[in-house]
């Protein structure tokens, strides 16, 4: 079916051929076939670029959808009420260790029980049960049998009274009249098993263990087994100023005998599992956002990162469980 145009040039070219123009109808049968694949190959090159377009752009569209949903918005005041916990990401030890378990003890040198000097009657006795002396407090007034004098009684340390043998009234006469403890110093005694012996020694780091508190220390001296028992036991002094820790907890300690420092290390509480990979939330302003990480060493406390994380950026390191929480309900939300 030919075009109006075509029909037209046809009936030029008949004309010219009659006049015997055969020069010009081929110039302009070419120059129409010119013209012609031009303008087709303009319009296939407009449709490639359009599509391209729209390509491009829905993949710009997917992968913005995407980075929205990799992210979590908490404000500072929600996630302090949640309880997520952040540090800045830095070097760290690895340990390799040996678990050990025991138990925490007063320190020998922290309690005192307080006696009178000379029999009499308790004039006064100042501190109750679970009350807090100070070192040169008086504590008691006894009226001596002897000379009918009454004379002091002071605290021969600061700590708490413990253990009371005695009131106001009684006699003292030879027996205790109340315990002071002073738990600013306590010891961790680790029960080491015949098998491990040979690898505990004293100096050695130790860190201590119990639900989520921690504490460091070193073995002080490793004293040796008593009775018929197999054990030894590895003795380590904790400081203890701010209270923490009380006697007759049941701890694990972990004895390290081999560390290395690394570049990148976090805590192991940092790590989750997210569409299949370990990640790392990562704290910028109020976002946080999952970060891939590839892991190296590791001991039950940190973890040695390979590739993820720059030093100094800001990851979270306790409840990130409610963040990857909150990530899978978006997704199972996006699905539906």
């Amino acid at each position: 079916m030919l075009t109006k145009f075509e029909q037209k040039l046809s009936g030029s070219v008949e004309f010219h051929c009659q006049d015997n123009n055969e020069d010009k109808i081929m110039k302009t049968v070419i120059r129409y076939m010119c013209v012609r694949s031009i303008f087709l190959s303009s319009l296939l090159i407009s449709v490639a670029v359009f599509a391209s377009t729209n390509v491009v752009a829905a993949e710009e569209e997917h992968e913005h959808e995407e980075s929205e949903e990799e992210i979590v918005q908490i404000s500072t005041i929600l996630a302090e009420e949640l309880g997520i916990g952040t540090e800045l990401v830095g070097d760290g030890v690895i340990n390799r260790s040996l678990l050990l378990y025991g138990r925490t003890m007063p320190d020998p040198q922290g309690i005192s029980h307080v006696y009178a000097r000379y029999p009499g009657m308790i004039v006064s006795m100042a501190p109750a049960l679970g009350d807090s002396v100070e070192a040169g407090q008086v504590i008691a007034v006894i009226e001596a049998n002897s000379s009918l004098q009454n004379y002091e009684i002071r605290a021969p340390l600061s700590g708490i009274v413990v253990e009371k043998h005695a009131n106001t009234g009684e006699l003292a006469s030879g027996q205790s009249l109340l315990t002071i403890a002073n738990y600013e110093d306590i010891w961790v005694d680790l029960t080491v098993f015949p098998g491990d012996s040979q690898q505990v020694r004293t100096g050695m780091s130790v860190t201590i263990q119990m639900d989520d508190r921690t504490a460091e220390s070193t073995i002080r001296y490793i004293n040796p087994s008593q009775g018929e028992s197999p054990t030894v036991i590895a003795r380590v002094p904790l400081e203890n100023s701010d209270s923490m820790w009380t006697p007759g907890l049941l701890i694990e300690g972990f004895v390290h005998f081999e560390s290395s420092e690394v570049e990148l290390a976090i805590r192991n509480d940092a790590l989750q599992t997210y569409e299949g990979n370990q990640v790392v939330f990562v704290l910028e302003g109020e976002t946080y956002e999952p970060r891939v990480v590839t892991l190296g060493r590791s001991d039950p406390f940190l973890t040695e990162v390979l590739v993820g994380l720059e030093v100094g950026e800001r990851y979270v390191v306790s409840n990130s469980y409610l963040i990857k929480a909150d990530l899978e309900k978006e997704g199972v939300e996006h699905d539906h």
